[in-house]
């Protein structure tokens, strides 16, 4: 028997909520395959690593849109170590974080706290939104 959940207007919608339950769930897979194969942290300036495969709120400088429309965007406070950016779609940031972050300014919202590789045998933390 199938029963219908009512969820009133105010609390978020289910697809968004499975969508960020998946991205957790498919980072927290990825960086327990890369430790076991021997990957370590090359950097984590922002100190995010212990929160990967988790949904975090993130305060986020953006520094500027690229042609093809990423936001290059910082952790609040390692807006000086240029290596330390993360690229974001900015249709991601809209559809889940509902924000359209300006160049120049600081914004908050969701990332789900995952893993990029960076070398044979590195990885560091990287903020995520789902593909969906």
């Amino acid at each position: 028997m199938l029963t219908t959940l009512q969820t009133p207007a105010v609390e978020t919608a289910p697809e968004t909520m499975d969508a960020f339950a998946f991205e957790c769930d498919k980072q927290k897979r990825l960086h327990i395959e890369l430790t076991s194969e021997g990957y370590t942290v090359a950097d984590d300036p922002a100190n995010i690593e212990q929160f990967i495969g988790t949904v975090q709120e993130v305060e986020c400088f953006c520094e500027m849109w690229t042609p093809r429309l990423l936001c290059k965007l910082f952790v609040k406070g390692t807006e000086s170590l240029e290596h330390s950016f993360h690229l974001v779609p900015l249709h991601q940031l809209v559809k889940w974080g509902y924000v359209v972050p300006q160049p120049g300014t600081l914004f908050k919202t969701n990332f789900v706290v995952g893993v990029r590789r960076v070398s044979d045998k590195e990885y560091v933390p990287a903020l995520r939104l789902p593909l969906k």
